[in-house]
Order: structure tokens, then C-alpha cells, then sequence
């Protein structure tokens, strides 16, 4: 009974999800809704480095309690990503459907890289956001084991910045298409534009 009632309130929650969806999604559309992401503050939450200093000047408890904010951080961010990405799939649903014989042939080569870049980030999102809830869980069943760090999240986090920057960048390249007001529009809510690659890895 109570099984079947949730599986009617969740079925009842998808259809009003459904039938009060968002409408095609132009470009124009996008930079309205689009969380902005600093570069620097994306690379800088995942970035293991700072856990050592610090420790170096905190309680075990006051460490503990800050690692818990850097996680709901990264995964706050993660969440942005995921929405962000959403949107960009959107625009790029649309053009592909409605414009795709107005674009030339760079263009639409731009929008099915652009759009797989989006596809790949945002997997890459919940994948670094469940690992980093299960960091939660365990921190908060297991208090006894040891702080976890982001040390074992490089490789994923890495491959996530890479992907939405790459999102971005090529979004910023599309909308050049659309004119001047646009890309300008596009351009003031992308972050990591300017954000150097080659650190990532230290």
C-alpha cells in the first residue's frame, strides 16, 4: 500500500514536471537562466591541496567541519553544472531541429560537438556529486575513519572542468553566429572562459 502510494506520488510528480515543462529554449533564452561559474572557484573547490594547510591550523573537529562545507561546495557547483548543461542541451535541441538547414556546415559540425561536450559534462557532474554524497554518508555513519579528501577525486574532477569548459567555450563560440548583442549576453554569464588547463593535474 504504501509502496504503490509512492509510486503514484512520484508518477503524479513527473507528469506535472511534464506538463509544465519549459517551452523550446532559443539562445535567447539560455543566458537568463544560466548560473555563472568562476573558473578559479571551481578549480579551487576540488583542488586537494588546501586540506593540508588547513589541518595544519584547525581542531580535527574544526577540520572535519570544514571539509563538510568544501564538499557541499563542490557540489553545490556540481549542481550549477548539471543545470547550467541542461540549458546549453536545450538551445542546442532546438537549433538542431528548427535551424539545422540555416547553419553551414561548420556550424552544425560546432553544435554536435557542442552539445556532446554538454552530454559529458553533465554526466561527469553526477557522477563527482554522488561520490562526493557518499563522502557525506560516511563521514556521518563512520565518524571514526578519517576525513575523506579530495585527493582520490582529481582524476574525476579534472575530466568535469575539462568538459564544461569545453561546453563553454564552444557556446561562446556558437553564439557569435546569433550577432553581437548575443554573444556579448552569452559571454558575460560564461566563467571559465579564461580559466588556464595546464594546472590541473598539480
Amino acid at each position: 500500500m504504501i509502496c504503490g502510494t509512492l509510486v503514484l506520488i512520484f508518477g503524479v510528480w513527473c507528469w506535472l514536471r511534464f506538463l509544465t515543462r519549459f517551452p523550446e529554449r532559443t539562445v535567447e533564452d539560455v543566458y537568463p537562466f544560466f548560473h555563472r561559474i568562476e573558473g578559479r572557484i571551481l578549480k579551487g573547490a576540488f583542488h586537494p591541496e588546501p586540506k593540508d594547510n588547513f589541518r595544519a591550523g584547525l581542531t580535527p573537529a574544526e577540520f572535519k567541519k570544514l571539509q563538510k562545507k568544501r564538499i557541499h561546495l563542490a557540489m553545490h557547483l556540481c549542481r550549477d553544472i548539471s543545470a547550467n548543461c541542461r540549458l546549453l542541451v536545450g538551445w542546442a535541441v532546438f537549433e538542431r531541429n528548427e535551424n539545422w538547414h540555416l547553419h553551414e556546415a561548420i556550424v552544425r559540425e560546432g553544435l554536435r560537438g557542442f552539445q556532446i561536450a554538454c552530454m559529458h559534462a553533465r554526466t561527469a557532474a553526477f557522477a563527482v556529486r554522488l561520490r562526493l554524497r557518499l563522502r557525506l554518508v560516511r563521514m556521518a555513519m563512520l565518524p571514526m575513519l578519517p576525513v575523506p579528501s579530495f585527493s582520490t577525486l582529481v582524476e574525476h574532477s579534472n575530466s568535469l572542468i575539462e568538459f564544461y569548459r569545453t561546453a563553454e567555450t564552444l557556446a561562446n563560440a556558437l553564439s557569435s553566429v546569433y550577432g553581437q548583442e548575443i554573444h556579448e549576453n552569452i559571454s558575460a554569464v560564461l566563467g571559465m572562459l579564461d580559466l588556464e588547463l595546464d594546472g590541473l593535474k598539480n
